[in-house]
């Protein structure tokens, strides 16, 4: 049941029913679309949305499916199947062009390109049309809509005769023609002209009778008249004597083809059936792309989970005026059946509302809905409304009365399976009257198991979801510095109508709000405002936490990469040294080498003491030296050493540097393995052997320059901005490795605080597509993604905007 009768306009629907019939290109398909309808089974839905699927899989992968001349003849073919009956000439040339469609759309689901699309092919299966027709309709009628000469043999000499007797007749008119002009009959200027079909020469009225022959016409002066001359009037009668046997071979064509058309005419009709259908089922895919829509989980219970739900007129509009829609997140279940929805004046509720009423008519009409793919939807059985004014003066009905009429129906036929949809709930009449009469019907609906959400002021309905299980508080958030409303809805809360300071940001009388104030009580004022200023804090809150999550992954991977760059310093390190002690040692056997060798010249020079001496100096020389070198390295080492004890001594609070870093912080942490430091706001966890402790002097005297890690840090990402593409290619890519890139993609981007990327995955099949819209979905920091235009690349790209 859907109440009252004027449901789809109060919800919107009426505007993408005529948004659909824009979209067919035949009549066949605008029918369908005045027929679609609320359905209540779910494999029936489910079966309308898979065609739409299908048919969007034609779009994207770019099949050439005939969508053109689909001309309505279904009257035509109810005449027809009468004996006796013969085409007309007109119907034949619509018939041509649509039959070529069904024959190419006959041919494509016979193909294997069809597998793709089985639910739009199983509705060609059992349609078929003898292919004699198509033969002898392409033979019979060319494309300017006439009867060519070969359509048979008698229609061609037919014509030979009448081009020959034509020709005859325009040589001798012509002769004729110049003998009136050199007779002065006729001025020089004049042609020949025809009347009532048949060739006639203009003659002054004083020569008429110079010239033999019959006159057809004269001039409304009356000084020209018309004559055919009597030596053509007989082949002007034989032309018309062929003409009419011409139009009899026509007819008796056209009465041939008719026979052969008449048997199939129950086909033919089935086929323009499924011309129709597919004209609808495509409008329904175009109507998909243009609101961003997507085909949703289905479950056959009373209830939905909608992430980012979106009104799709409304986006429309406010995309005209270069706005953006706040999407909704609205979830109905059996633990919260009715949601009481309260907030501030223009600050969303109706729209919500609005917004709920549409998005579910439209997928129980078979339609694809603007809402997150992971989504989830269920089927209700009845749909009720009561929204806006129905006062009405000649059924003697106030406002109110009109409501508690509508409040009527709703308590008869609500159940279990129904979704009401209240807006301004109890208004009307006096306000504690209303209120209760408003609180006993939400009572009784919520004893009915019936599925809801009303908007209103009353503080008796906020108070029900804290007594009655099903029911729930939503409030639409407002923003009490900047006094506007957010279009954010909060489910758990009741909201405030934040009356007040929608008055005062109107430039409503200071003292009028101060005395309204003090009558209702400044804690009742005071308690909404913080109760919601908490909530945008809370979000705001949220929205740091990513942003410091996604810095700080960043810092992982600089200090990540710094480890392992001091890693490689310690290797180079070890290599040094290993080569220095193999430097010392060749030093050492050179210099044994050396002495032996001088020992030897001493013995042999014996008596030469010069040269005795000099050998003794060169000796005390390289021992001086073995000397100095011994004296750099102890000194070397004993600093070494003393670094070491005095990090043996390193205790919390200590004021330390890592080394080759030269980053200064304060030690917080000391555990068997490792040490942790702070510096700026980060913490950083290291081993103590990187660590040297400083005086507090010498920190000062550090911090005073940029640290190079700081300055490591912002070369990193410029080097990152500097890097970054703003197109992300994973075509090729398996599912989870595709993911595992744009997860990083996107938080690189999030960190360079870039706004809008693209994503080229191509369209293929389709999953990579979806395995990647389904991980954005669950982002919060992507506030939407759409396909790219068509010219750049449509289903193939997906465009992703950033918070």
């Amino acid at each position: 049941m859907i109440y009252p009768s004027d449901f789809e306009n109060k919800i919107g629907f009426k505007a993408i029913r005529e948004r659909l019939n824009e979209l067919c290109i035949s009549e066949m398909g605008k029918e369908f679309v005045g027929k679609m309808s609320f359905c209540t089974d779910v494999d029936e839905i489910r079966t309308y949305l898979r065609l739409i699927q299908d048919f969007q899989t034609l779009m994207q992968d770019g099949v050439p499916f005939p969508v053109r001349d689909y001309n309505d003849l279904r009257d035509e073919f109810k005449h027809l199947a009468i004996d006796g009956t013969v085409i007309s000439l007109e119907s034949m040339f619509a018939l041509k062009p649509t039959l070529s469609a069904l024959f190419y759309v006959f041919k494509f689901f016979n193909s294997e390109a069809s597998e793709k699309v089985p639910y739009l092919k199983a509705l060609a299966e059992g349609i078929s049309i003898d292919n004699h027709i198509f033969t002898e309709i392409n033979r019979l009628i060319d494309d300017k809509g006439e009867i060519p000469d070969n359509a048979s043999a008698e229609l061609a000499e037919i014509r030979r005769d009448i081009r020959r007797k034509q020709s005859s007749i325009d040589h001798r008119m012509h002769k004729i023609l110049v003998e009136a002009k050199n007779s002065g009959w006729t001025d020089s200027t004049a042609e020949m002209t025809i009347r009532d079909g048949r060739p006639v020469i203009p003659v002054r009225a004083a020569d008429k009778r110079a010239l033999r022959g019959f006159i057809h016409d004269e001039s409304a002066t009356g000084q020209t008249v018309y004559i055919e001359p009597a030596e053509i009037f007989e082949t002007n009668n034989e032309i018309k004597e062929l003409e009419y046997a011409e139009r009899r071979e026509i007819n008796k064509i056209l009465l041939a083809f008719t026979k052969i058309l008449r048997p199939e005419i129950p086909n033919l009709t089935m086929a323009w059936r499924l011309l129709g259908l597919l004209d609808f089922i495509r409008a329904k895919a175009i109507l998909a792309h243009e609101y961003n829509c997507v085909i949703p989980e289905l479950t056959d219970e009373p209830m939905f989970d909608w992430i980012e739900a979106r009104h799709p007129l409304l986006e429309q509009k406010l995309k005209g005026q270069g706005k953006q829609i706040t999407p909704l997140d609205l979830k109905l279940g059996n633990d919260n059946r009715i949601l009481v929805i309260s907030g501030p004046n223009a600050g969303g509720k109706s729209v919500c509302l609005k917004t709920i009423g549409l998005i579910q008519y439209m997928l129980q009409c078979g339609l694809a809905i603007p809402v997150k793919i992971d989504s989830k939807c269920g089927i209700f059985h009845d749909m009720f409304i009561d929204i806006g004014d129905e006062q009405s003066l000649e059924n003697d009905l106030s406002t109110y009365s009109s409501h508690l009429i509508n409040m009527k129906e709703l308590l008869k036929h609500g159940n279990a399976r129904t979704l009401f949809l209240i807006d301004e709930f109890g208004t009307g009449t006096e306000p504690q009257l209303g209120g209760a009469i408003a609180e006993a019907i939400l009572l009784k609906m919520n004893e009915k198991k019936s599925f809801g959400v009303v908007t209103t002021h009353y503080t008796n309905l906020k108070l029900l979801a804290d007594n009655h299980p099903g029911i729930v508080n939503g409030a639409m958030l407002f923003d009490t510095r900047y006094l506007q409303p957010l279009y954010v809805m909060m489910i758990g809360k009741p909201g405030s109508s934040f009356a007040f300071e929608i008055a005062k940001k109107i430039g409503f009388p200071n003292e009028i709000l101060d005395s309204a104030a003090e009558i209702s009580g400044r804690e009742h004022l005071d308690f909404d405002q913080q109760l919601q200023q908490l909530e945008i804090e809370k979000k705001e809150v949220r929205k740091k936490e990513y942003e410091l999550k996604v810095a700080d992954k960043l810092l992982d991977e600089i200090v990540t990469k710094y480890k392992n760059h001091l890693a490689e310093i310690e290797k180079k390190k070890k290599q040094l040294l290993h080569e220095a002690n193999k430097e010392a040692q060749a030093l050492i056997d050179g210099a044994n080498a050396k002495i032996e060798r001088t020992i030897r010249e001493i013995k042999e020079a014996q008596a030469e003491k010069n040269r005795t001496k000099e050998l003794r100096e060169e000796l005390k020389e390289m021992k001086q030296n073995l000397v100095d070198e011994e004296k750099n390295l102890s000194k070397q080492l004993k600093a070494e050493e003393k670094e070491e004890i005095a990090n043996l001594d390193l205790k919390v609070g200590d004021t330390v540097c890592i080394n080759e870093l030269e980053v200064v912080g304060e030690l917080l942490e000391i555990s068997d393995t490792d040490v942790t430091i702070q510096f700026g706001g980060v913490r950083l966890r290291t081993t103590a052997d990187k660590l040297r402790k400083i005086s507090r002097s010498q920190a000062r005297k550090a911090q005073q320059n940029p640290s190079y890690l700081r300055k490591s840090i912002m070369n990193d990402i410029n080097e990152k901005a500097q890097k970054f593409n703003l197109t992300l290619d994973v075509r090729g890519q398996r599912g989870d490795e595709a993911v595992d890139n744009v997860a990083k993609y996107i938080d690189e981007a999030t960190l360079l605080s870039i706004k809008e990327v693209s994503i080229l995955h191509g369209k293929g099949n389709g999953i990579l597509r979806k395995l990647i819209r389904e991980y954005l979905s669950k982002q919060s920091c992507v506030k939407n993604f759409s396909d790219a235009s068509l010219e750049t690349g449509g289903a193939g790209i997906t465009r992703v905007t950033l918070n």
